[in-house]
């Protein structure tokens, strides 16, 4: 039977490309990397690596068992990683790419007196749910427009899950300096059709999305428009690039980046801030709801300038 610690050492030496580095790696000897080899070969039947004089290269099937064993090794440490924390008070979450939600988890977090285990990941909506769905995150917060409310629902009802609304706040444009609607104070939607966007995901429940199914005309251009999951190139096309972004107003006592202002959508949209879960959200995730709840502060904008 192959055991992890074969494995530990055969990914090491695919990835050193020498039994020697790899030795080095696993605080042991290069002849008893050569032994914990040689005995895997033989017991799988197998040649894992060409030797040379420069070290060794994985052989095809090398290659092929280096891909399952890289899976276990990081479901190994995964597995370690858990029990290390099981006697520490855990809080696991994701979220929507928010600057205003990360700073309120690093506000619990000095709030508890850094006595939590926190992991917090970011992504789309459609990630979201799979973390939570799949035991990875206690809860996900997520941005919805209210006219996809009903099929956001319907999908959570699909996949297990429940929701509650923690606020709501109007779809904004947010512009950097450089773009020519830099100074007005609100628009319309069908204004936007020949402007050029960025956005954080392009999944069925993004903001963008929602904005087409209500402007259809601009589907075009969010179509065309540069993704990215970085907050910082967004920013960057937003100021540098004359970019538009669909975003919510900034909250919690954060600033929009220097340089970007957002402007108010004329009639409004509503964007609710929702909280998604597998279980009743108990424990840590629960103080973690109820604090951003008696934290809630409005929004803060920055529409300067004239009506468009």
């Amino acid at each position: 039977m192959i055991e992890l610690k074969q494995l530990q050492f055969f990914t090491a030496c695919v990835e050193e490309g020498s039994f020697s580095r790899a030795a080095e790696v696993l605080y042991t000897s290069q002849p008893n990397v050569s032994k914990v080899i040689n005995e895997l070969e033989k017991e799988i039947g197998i040649k894992l690596f060409e030797r040379g004089g420069r070290g060794v290269e994985p052989t095809e099937d090398g290659r092929n068992i280096y891909q399952y064993a890289y899976e276990m090794i990081k479901k190994e440490r995964s597995i370690s990683n858990l029990i290390k924390s099981k006697n520490k008070d855990m809080l696991r979450v994701c979220f929507n790419h928010s600057r205003s939600l990360a700073q309120v988890l690093a506000d619990y977090y000095d709030y508890k007196c850094s006595n939590v285990y926190i992991t917090m990941r970011e992504g789309d909506t459609d990630f979201v749910m799979d973390d939570v769905q799949h035991f990875k995150s206690d809860i996900g917060m997520t941005f919805i427009i209210e006219k996809q409310l009903p099929a956001f629902q319907y999908a959570l009802s699909r996949s297990g899950l429940e929701m509650e609304i923690i606020r709501e706040d109007p779809a904004q444009i947010s512009i950097g300096e450089k773009n020519h609607l830099s100074r007005i104070r609100s628009i319309r939607l069908d204004k936007l059709i020949d402007e050029s966007f960025v956005r954080h995901s392009d999944d069925y429940f993004s903001l963008e999305n929602g904005i087409c199914m209500l402007e259809p005309r601009l589907k075009p251009a969010i179509d065309n428009a540069i993704v990215s999951n970085s907050v910082q190139f967004v920013i960057n096309m937003l100021t540098d690039a004359g970019k538009c972004n669909i975003s919510v107003p900034t909250f919690y006592k954060t600033r929009l980046a220097s340089g970007v202002s957002q402007v108010m959508i004329d009639p409004p949209i509503k964007v609710f801030l929702v909280c998604i879960y597998r279980y009743k959200p108990a424990g840590f995730a629960l103080d973690f709801l109820n604090f951003i709840k008696s934290q809630n502060q409005a929004p803060t904008y920055m529409n300067p300038g004239a009506d468009i």
